[in-house]
């Protein structure tokens, strides 16, 4: 009975890790921005659960969406670029990215009038211009990035 008691604490830690982020999104947590996106019809992006470290150069925020966007209405947690004013998306110049294609990280004006830094993974739910997460040249491409299909994820509306 008593060699049981040292593995409590670890089979406590074991239960404790079904946590249903989903559930808690948008979340800051440790820096760390967590959303989650039931569905997604413009890509680049992801169904489930994301988690990106905002680094020493941004805060998580939590943000709210625009209730009369139709793509950009949901809260969602940010790393938010230290020392940046809000800004305007549609003024601003279009978003860059670190060279890494789908894998690497967008940064720029978002759609949630911050700038911000995002995974390339997750670029749709942010910006209007996710080209450079593409592999594409920022200075031509279509606003939506040149896509409008998930991105391998499931869609609860049919991909429309």
């Amino acid at each position: 009975m008593y060699r049981l008691l040292p593995l409590a604490p670890l089979l406590w830690l074991l239960a404790c890790n079904d946590r249903d982020l989903c559930a808690e999104s948008p979340l800051c947590e440790e820096n760390r921005a967590v959303n989650c996106e039931p569905s997604c019809t413009v890509g680049p992006c992801s169904n489930g659960p994301n988690i990106l470290p905002c680094g020493e150069s941004a805060m998580c925020s939590i943000v709210p969406g625009d209730i009369n966007s139709q793509r950009f209405f949901r809260s969602r947690a940010l790393c938010v670029q230290e020392g940046s004013a809000s800004c305007d998306p549609t003024t601003s110049g279009a978003p860059t990215c670190d060279g890494q294609g789908a894998q690497g990280i967008i940064s720029g004006c978002s759609e949630y009038k911050r700038v911000i830094r995002a995974s390339c993974t997750q670029a749709g739910l942010y910006f209007s211009n996710t080209a450079c997460c593409q592999g594409e040249p920022t200075d031509g491409g279509t606003p939506d990035g040149g896509t409008s299909t998930p991105d391998g994820g499931t869609s609860t509306d049919g991909g429309r």
